[in-house]
């Protein structure tokens, strides 16, 4: 098991430079030689960090390119690779510490003069903690092993790992079986078309119809309007694509153990109706056997 100073070391390194970094950029920063160091990484797992070996790209960074580097390994691009480094964790914002607490805002102003006051008045009225360090989160931290790290860190780190940070899913896009769904304002839809299941982790469907793409043209132009951090949700979808990967492995894993059983079964039935056949044999044979042998006595 990898020590949970380094690995929240570690965790702290990689979110302060964007949640993901190249192994030989991360070494830089630890007194570990590379093997050691992807030692570390892969006995503390892919729960807490993502390992993957991909194709460096000389062209300018590209968030689709960037995404698409990591599916299926290296390929047969038969460029140079390395090892990519990106900060996985379970922490979330609580939901219901949200629910309980949160108010709506008021209305948006009428007038533009306005609009930059009731911003002011919509953060000045929160009345959700800002501290990460009460008691209670200092705890989620340390059972989390992600001590030591500040307040724009651990924003980086959840941003790429909490699904309800990411904008609203559009529930009816998710319906029917349509392009868009039921989904009447198609491409202009402020919501994320998106599969809500992909996100979360959780789908099943080998040939999902819904989109398990975040990173797209109109995604990327509803994130720039949310003001949410690009690379962040790049690292989101780079650590959804490798769980839903993960998923499928051992889903198919399981229904060929099950197929296998089945088989099992039925050769372990078929050798029991042959062994019973044998030794049901000798006991239809025997009188026919006995009548054919010739009485005592007699030539």
């Amino acid at each position: 098991m990898a020590e949970p100073t380094v690995c929240s070391f570690l965790t702290k390194v990689l979110c302060a430079h964007g949640g993901r970094m190249f192994l030989q950029d991360l070494r830089g920063h630890v007194e570990l030689s590379e093997a050691r160091l992807r030692d570390v990484l892969r006995q503390a797992g892919p729960d807490r960090f993502l390992l993957q070996e991909v194709e460096v790209r000389e062209d300018p960074w590209d968030a689709e390119a960037e995404v698409a580097a990591g599916e299926g390994g290296t390929g047969g691009g038969g460029g140079p690779s390395a090892w990519r480094v990106v900060a996985v964790s379970s922490a979330r914002l609580c939901a219901r510490y949200q629910r309980g607490f949160w108010s709506p805002p008021p209305p948006p102003p009428a007038t533009a003069q306005e609009t930059e006051g009731w911003m002011i008045w919509k953060r000045s009225t929160c009345t959700l903690s800002h501290d990460i360090h009460i008691p209670v989160n200092i705890q989620v931290l340390k059972n989390q092993g992600l001590f030591g790290l500040n307040e724009a860190q651990l924003r980086i780190l959840l941003l790429q790992n909490d699904p309800c940070l990411l904008p609203e899913v559009c529930l009816l896009y998710n319906k029917g079986e349509a392009l868009y769904g039921y989904c009447n304002l198609k491409d202009k839809c402020n919501k994320f078309h998106v599969c809500k299941s992909f996100v979360r982790g959780e789908c099943r469907l080998p040939k999902c119809k819904r989109s398990h793409q975040l990173i797209h043209a109109t995604s990327l132009q509803l994130l720039q309007d949310q003001g949410l951090n690009i690379p962040s949700v790049v690292n989101f979808q780079i650590i959804a694509t490798y769980k839903h990967m993960k998923l499928h492995k051992m889903l198919e894993n399981k229904d060929n153990s099950a197929s296998s059983a089945e088989h099992s079964q039925g050769l372990e039935k078929q050798g029991v109706h042959v062994a019973r056949a044998a030794e049901a044999g000798p006991l239809v044979s025997g009188p026919a056997e006995s009548a054919k042998k010739p009485c005592a006595g007699k030539p």
